[in-house]
């Protein structure tokens, strides 16, 4: 009888004891942090993901980032390289070990990124919203899709016109008018709207993108009429403030800023049309953080991401379903309306035909 007593006894006490430590572990288990895996969210261990964009994009785009560099656990490294040539030259000399990312390029020069071999082609798995984009936002060679849009149109100092007496001018091959000789700005051949406006007026002249002959030979007569040829924003940006032109072709953008230094300035939509250039956003090839590039491409397409883009870039949403404040409306393209009516070029021949338009305008255009 004492036997059976004691085994009951031990038995309890084991119950006991097993109870305890069930206890102690719920408690630990309850205390635990939840990883990424389990919110389905993850988590980078503090990786950076390296941006090449433009330099006055940077302060924007970290403020886009924010809630991206939380998500994911990672940091966002901007590579501030100039113009869409340095950083696609920069892609080309790094293509067999690339520091950048993901690069944002202008529509024109990521397609010569991509017949060029430097992307990643973008993985539909993980990048989910490309049917909220406008059609002209998707790359049909599955590559990067646009992530914003700047407009091109003629700009000019009403002021300054005003006291000399001139009327604005309405379309692109106006500009080369003597009258307005010494005061215009105008895209130099390698910049990304000067193929474009070349395409714009050769079409309007009788002309084609096959033959710009008409254009060419304008720019050529009348060259002397033009004070600068740009290549950088800033170039213009000075010019204005500075007085050594007052007339442009120059993106819709930069309007505030002028505005706000105390120009008067208005925007004229150009009878050969308005046209846009696009952002794209890409996934280098070979980079060191290809799953983390794709889930930043994603997110900044995203709705959510989209309707913060005009406030945070000044610049134009390409995702349908984008919100912007009514304020920004004003000077940025918004709507199915606003994005239709912008003309559109086959970036496809203008990057194969870029090199002999810049070879011809340098030798008989931009020279003294």
């Amino acid at each position: 009888m004492r036997k059976r007593l004691l085994a009951l006894l031990l038995s309890a006490l084991m119950l006991l004891s097993l109870a305890a430590c069930g206890s102690d572990t719920q408690e630990e288990t309850s205390g635990e942090e939840t990883t990424g895996e389990e919110t389905g969210t993850q988590d980078f261990g503090g990786a950076e993901l390296v941006v090449a964009t433009w330099g006055w994009a940077e302060a924007g785009l970290m403020e886009l980032a924010a809630d991206f560099e939380e998500t994911y656990n990672c940091t966002i490294v901007v590579d501030p390289t100039s113009g869409n040539g340095d950083r696609l030259n920069k892609l080309m000399a790094e293509r067999n070990d690339p520091t950048a990312d993901v690069v944002m390029l202008t529509k024109s020069f990521a397609e010569t990124g991509a017949q060029e071999g430097l992307f990643e082609p973008i993985d539909t798995s993980v990048v989910t919203s490309l049917d909220h984009l406008y059609d002209f936002a998707l790359d049909a060679n599955g590559y990067g899709p646009c992530y914003s849009l700047c407009r091109y149109g003629i700009m000019y100092n009403a002021d300054a016109l005003e006291q000399l007496g001139l009327e604005p001018p309405t379309s692109y091959q106006d500009l080369f008018d003597d009258k307005y000789a010494g005061m215009v700005a105008l895209p130099d051949m390698t910049s990304t709207a000067g193929p474009y406006m070349l395409v714009a007026m050769a079409e309007a002249m009788g002309g084609s993108q096959e033959d710009v002959t008409p254009a060419m030979t304008l720019m050529q007569e009348k060259k002397d009429n033009i004070n600068i040829w740009y290549t950088a924003s800033s170039d213009v940006v000075n010019a204005f403030t500075t007085g050594e032109a007052n007339i442009t072709v120059f993106m819709d953008i930069n309007m505030p800023g002028l505005m706000e230094s105390g120009l008067n300035m208005v925007w004229v939509d150009a009878e050969e049309g308005s046209f846009a250039a696009p952002a794209t956003i890409n996934v280098v090839k070979g980079c060191q953080n290809p799953e983390l590039a794709q889930l930043f491409v994603e997110y900044m397409i995203s709705d959510e991401t989209q309707s913060k883009v005009a406030e945070a870039m000044n610049e134009a949403p390409v995702n349908k379903n984008a919100t912007m404040p009514d304020g920004l409306k004003t000077y940025l393209a918004f709507g199915e309306d606003a994005m239709s009516s912008l003309k559109e070029f086959d970036e496809t021949y203008i990057s194969q035909a870029k090199e002999e338009w810049i070879d011809t305008f340098q030798r008989t255009v931009a020279v003294q």
